[in-house]
């Protein structure tokens, strides 16, 4: 499963969540803003050392944007290669 830490009106996270939800890919968006989820956002932050978003857990591999990606192309090409590890 995928979880995908977004804020509302980033246009960052608004692509990664629809190139994934046009190739089929579930996923879990988790809105860093909603009160039910600002432990789990926070444990993550402070895991991290980041405070930007969108973040993607995919399994367990944690893509930070200037750390593991730079464009949001890019980091829809790690998630789909992490995908086809997994599934092989």
């Amino acid at each position: 499963m995928i979880r995908v830490y977004s804020i509302p009106d980033c246009p960052y996270c608004t692509k990664i969540k629809d190139l994934l939800t046009s190739e089929n890919i579930p996923f879990r968006d988790i809105n860093i803003y909603l009160p039910e989820n600002k432990e789990e956002s926070d444990k993550l932050f402070e895991l991290t050392k980041s405070d930007q978003v969108p973040i993607l857990i995919v399994e367990k591999q944690i893509l930070l944007p200037d750390v593991s990606f730079t464009t949001i192309d890019e980091c829809f090409n790690i998630v789909k290669k992490l995908l086809n590890k997994e599934n092989n």
